[in-house]
């Protein structure tokens, strides 16, 4: 990897024009990005579906990152809320279903079951809650939801 800088905008360059075996080389680095593994930035991206296909598996997509997400999502110029800024442990769906396509939801959802929906973070959060924050539809048909929930954290389902 030494002809490319490991950054953010280049992996997603890399994403973006489907150059695998770079693409797999970074993941199988164990590289992060601000703190975040390659396959939670693929996640988020609008065309990296194909690399949750492909190199996606229970194991590296039910882990948690250390990171909090303040210096990300600052990067990305994402807008979240402050008390989520300073969480950590959030998981590529977790990212996915705040951030990502409908299809990186469904995609990850189907490779790590029941284990992957039920992660926390260290605050408490999980995936169903940041779904019903989003409120999308085709995100949130991922998640059986008993109800309205009105979410602390982000405050999204209160302003609609």
């Amino acid at each position: 990897m030494t002809d490319i800088e490991l950054s953010i905008e280049n992996f997603a360059f890399l994403i973006d024009s489907k150059d695998e075996d770079r693409v797999k080389a970074i993941i199988e680095k164990g590289a992060s990005f601000k703190g975040f593994p390659p396959l939670a930035i693929a996640g988020m991206h609008t065309n990296g579906t194909w690399v949750l296909e492909k190199y996606g598996k229970k194991d590296n997509l039910c882990q948690g990152s250390t990171a909090q997400l303040k210096e990300l999502a600052q990067h990305l110029s994402l807008d979240v809320d402050d008390e989520i800024l300073e969480d950590s442990g959030f998981t590529p769906l977790m990212l996915a279903v705040m951030f990502g396509p409908p299809q990186s939801v469904a995609i990850i959802i189907d490779k790590v079951g029941k284990e992957g929906l039920e992660a926390k973070t260290e605050k408490s959060y999980d995936a169903k809650l940041f779904a019903n924050c989003r409120n999308d539809a085709n995100i949130q048909k991922h998640f059986k939801n008993t109800g309205r929930h009105h979410c602390e954290p982000c405050q999204q389902c209160s302003l609609m």
